[in-house]
């Protein structure tokens, strides 16, 4: 819109800070680094990152929902008590294994016919 001043590009270096409440609308954090940062309840929603990395982060009771993880990878990670339900599996493997394969031997085993 021409009557609003162009974003601003300044490039932060924020140490050591509390931002405890903070809200950011419409800020581009491309190529940011979050290290020693804490973000518990924080609420991230309608963000574009693609090609996002998490390493050695903590997502003990993490709530994912309506979240595209297509092409995703998942290395070294303990997933003990995850739940995944409504979920588009195509093509997703455990260990190089279809779990769609899995789910049908499952029922199969089981005797549940409606998998």
């Amino acid at each position: 819109m021409a009557d609003q001043p162009e974003a601003g590009r300044d490039k932060l270096q924020i140490r050591n800070m509390y931002l405890c409440g903070s809200t950011f609308t419409s800020v581009s954090l491309k190529d940011a680094e979050f290290r020693e940062t804490h973000l518990m309840g924080a609420v991230i929603d309608d963000v574009n990152a693609t090609g996002l990395k998490f390493h050695n982060v903590n997502l003990t009771a993490a709530s994912f929902e309506d979240v595209n993880l297509s092409m995703t990878t998942i290395n070294s990670a303990n997933l003990e008590g995850v739940s995944i339900t409504n979920a588009n599996i195509t093509d997703m493997t455990i260990e190089g294994v279809k779990v769609s394969d899995m789910i049908v031997l499952w029922n199969k085993i089981h005797g549940d016919d409606d998998g």
